[in-house]
């Protein structure tokens, strides 16, 4: 019997170790499914999906049907397309209403409502200015500024508070006829969102979709894990990750300075359009990243944010509840001088993902409060196998607990000794018949 007992607790703890081990993540097995990967041409960029399939789902079915609503999105919302809905009503010199589809108008409403919560840091009127800047389609012409004059002129054909959006039927008015609209701070976000509910009325459950650098994620990989997506560190010509986010059912869009830019006689000139001035932002966030429900809403208010800059536009996402993080190019900060690109969080995005410091030190806590126990546990069964030793705990056990005389449990008990020992004996022939059963 004693030898069945020492083998029952070796297994015990071996088995605590073994479960330990497992609930701690690693796992040694390949998962049965595996991701499928759709990626394609869209908005003058690309698009990446990758996706936990069903036992229906056809990929090239699936991606012709991503194909199809990414080019809805297209013909409605293109400033490079001239006959998309949108390129036409830039075109429509009056002031009544044009008709658009309710995918346009509900764009629109997004940006208005944005629009008028930032002061006008977000306008997506601003496209005068974004050409006269040479950042869109109407030409590359970079080797010089464009003039005062030429700025104010364009200021004075923008505003988003001369834009008008209705629902129903939908439809667009601008109150001066040479308004023109760019949705392309928003309708990559808008891009995503339309493709995460085709996966969503597919039936698929577990995805990341992404398109040029926006992102929305669902569910969790074959291996129960969420998705990761990487914040790019905002170097120009280099790439690799500045933070790694794990991301599950929500978006994030990201809003940087350091891939669009021109510069004349050493100054950088960005493609963020500050609507307020009339020119590029010259304040000091390379990128703003922020994660919210809808990824349309997100990559509008990272532009927003990139507008307002890092202190103003960390004082509105605070107002406002997102969860933003913001990489400062390396600079003078008052006094001080910084050497590397400094990063700043909302609170709702601390609460949402884990510092590297804060996640590592966790880590390494949990290691040795791991470590400790199985050693403890170890220990324990080497002992019950080699002394022969039944495990009585650091106080004793039962033995050593003494009533209020300070009498032992056994000096104390007023049961004739003979018959302890006889319950004893047949307890013990009961086990080992027992154990011969099993």
């Amino acid at each position: 019997m004693l030898a069945n007992s020492r083998l029952r607790c070796h297994l015990v703890c071996f088995g605590m170790m073994l479960l330990l081990v497992e609930s701690f993540g690693v796992r040694g097995s390949v998962a049965a499914e595996e991701l499928v990967s759709l990626s394609g041409e869209t908005m003058g960029t690309t698009y990446n999906v990758r996706l936990v399939p069903t036992a229906d789902v056809v990929s090239e079915t699936l991606q012709q049907s991503i194909d199809d609503r990414l080019e809805v999105v297209n013909l409605a919302m293109s400033t490079w397309d001239p006959e998309s809905e949108l390129s036409r009503f830039n075109r429509y010199e009056k002031t009544d209403w044009f008709p658009v589809s309710a995918a346009t108008a509900e764009v629109v409403e997004q940006a208005n409502t944005i629009s008028e919560q930032s002061g006008g840091a977000f306008d997506v009127t601003v496209m005068p200015l974004v050409n006269l800047w040479h950042f869109g389609p109407e030409g590359q012409d970079r080797a010089k500024l464009p003039s005062e004059s030429s700025i104010e002129s364009a200021r004075a054909s923008i505003g988003y508070q001369l834009l008008h959006v209705r629902s129903e039927p939908p439809a667009l008015r601008k109150d001066n006829p040479s308004l023109t609209v760019d949705l392309s701070a928003i309708a990559k976000g808008y891009g995503v969102d339309v493709i995460a509910r085709l996966l969503d009325e597919t039936g698929i459950e577990n995805y990341l979709v992404e398109i040029g650098g926006e992102v929305r994620s669902c569910g969790v990989k074959p291996n129960g894990d969420r998705f990761i997506v990487g914040i790019e560190k905002p170097t120009p010509f280099v790439r690799a990750v500045q933070r790694k986010v794990p991301l599950q059912n929500s978006s994030m869009a990201t809003s940087g300075d350091y891939r669009n830019f021109f510069e004349i006689d050493g100054k950088r000139y960005s493609h963020t359009i500050d609507p307020r001035t009339g020119r590029p932002v010259e304040h000091s966030p390379a990128s703003v990243s922020v994660i919210a429900q809808s990824c349309m809403e997100a990559d509008a208010v990272a532009t927003t944010l990139m507008v307002l800059g890092p202190d103003a536009g960390y004082n509105w996402a605070e107002e406002h509840g997102y969860a933003a993080i913001f990489l400062i190019h390396p600079g003078e900060r008052g006094a001080e001088v910084v050497s590397e690109i400094v990063e700043r969080e909302t609170s709702a995005f601390s609460q949402l993902v884990p510092t590297p410091e804060n996640s590592s030190s966790a880590m390494t806590t949990w290691l040795i409060s791991l470590g400790v126990f199985v050693a403890f546990m170890v220990l324990m069964s080497v002992g019950v196998i080699f002394s022969n030793r039944r495990i009585q705990g650091s106080c004793g056990g039962l033995a050593g607990l003494r009533d209020e005389h300070g009498q032992t449990m056994c000096q104390a008990c007023t049961t004739p000794r003979e018959d302890c020992e006889k319950a004893l004996l047949e307890g013990m022939q009961s086990d080992s018949n027992s154990a011969d059963v099993n």
